[in-house]
């Protein structure tokens, strides 16, 4: 679910973006099933990919914020937040699903009351 393939070429879309030096996070939007959004940070470039996926891309020691939640037909299975520092080329940094390559990040909350104290 975290790699979307573009089936004409066979490669990953945010594979597909090169070796630019930025980190891309795939966003989605199903309304009241997948919502993955960015709260702050300042965004490099986007790429829309349909209606309900983009791709927005940051440069180096930028920090954003990234929500992501989830439902199922018994409510909500994730609420998250992440803010991450976006990391240089070859700096070390943690992987995190939906951003490519990773980076630092600097907090990490789970469950929805937590997520919104910390928005």
């Amino acid at each position: 679910m975290g790699t979307v393939v573009d089936f004409r070429s066979g490669r990953s879309v945010i594979g597909a973006m090169g070796d630019d030096g930025l980190t891309h996070v795939e966003l989605t939007w199903v309304e009241k099933k997948i919502e993955y959004w960015i709260r702050f940070g300042s965004v490099a470039q986007e790429k829309i990919l349909d209606r309900h996926r983009r791709v927005v891309s940051f440069r180096p020691r930028t920090v954003f914020a990234f929500v992501r939640w989830a439902a199922n037909d018994f409510g909500t299975i994730i609420s998250r937040v992440d803010i991450v520092r976006v990391v240089a080329e070859g700096e070390a940094h943690q992987t995190l699903p939906f951003v490519r390559p990773g980076g630092d990040i600097l907090l990490r909350s789970d469950g929805w009351p937590k997520v919104e104290r910390v928005l």
